[in-house]
């Protein structure tokens, strides 16, 4: 991304404040790759995941960001850490386990393709065919997790509407819970949010405005309202 694309990044965001909260997914993954299943598994990113943190950082880089608040798994970690190194703030990180990827419990570790067990393909069957409300056993549901990201919010009241721009770096489910609480979504809307991992959406909540833009889509850098999940997404 050239200077001048993220200059206007950080005029798109001042024109539309003074409060923005950018939402951020971790690189990719080996696990993410692979088509494995991670849910909490502490997993890093692979080459091309470190490439793709590198230009978040960039993209990012001259948007003032007053705090980070990171997800605990490394995945994210490595993502938060390469904005914050060359930020023109250099915010501070909050690691957060409230805003980790959903658990799955069983599955974690399991391809989506093809399961190791006869109780694993049974589970995650199941999980498939609803995943909003399915309890993986020692999981969790997209119940759970949202009750998750209400308490991350309730424990921290500037980040909807006090100055200055506030970054989450999250996950793929959790960051459409977020989406969910923000945008006062059904969990059916919530779940059909799709966050690839080049994809950052910006909620301005003074305006109640959600946009959106893919940082490797230089033709059309922002778009209002979210993307929606397809078929061939990876999951967390």
């Amino acid at each position: 991304m050239k200077e001048n694309q993220e200059s206007e990044l950080a005029k798109f965001i001042r024109e539309r404040g003074p409060h923005c909260l950018i939402i951020a997914r971790h690189g990719e993954t080996g696990w993410n790759a692979e088509g494995r299943l991670q849910g909490q598994r502490d997993t890093s990113l692979n080459a091309r995941g470190v490439e793709q943190a590198l230009t978040s950082a960039r993209f990012l880089k001259n948007v003032p960001i007053k705090r980070i608040h990171c997800s605990t798994l490394e995945r994210c970690r490595r993502t938060a850490i390469s904005i914050a190194e060359i930020n023109i703030s250099r915010p501070d990180i909050e690691y957060c386990d409230s805003i980790k990827e959903t658990a799955l419990g069983i599955l974690e570790g399991e391809m989506k393709s093809q399961q190791s067990t006869a109780e694993s393909t049974e589970h995650y069957r199941s999980f498939s065919d609803d995943e909003i409300n399915y309890r993986v056993p020692d999981g969790e549901n997209l119940h759970d997790v949202f009750a998750r990201v209400e308490r991350f919010f309730n424990a921290r009241g500037d980040l909807l509407t006090g100055e200055g721009n506030h970054l989450i770096v999250g996950h793929r489910n959790v960051n459409k819970m977020i989406l969910k609480f923000v945008l006062g979504l059904s969990f059916e809307e919530g779940f059909s949010v799709e966050h690839e991992h080049q994809r950052l959406y910006f909620f301005f909540g003074t305006r109640n405005e959600l946009w959106t833009c893919r940082q490797d889509d230089a033709e059309t850098p922002y778009t209002q309202g979210y993307a929606t999940i397809d078929e061939d997404s990876s999951y967390a």
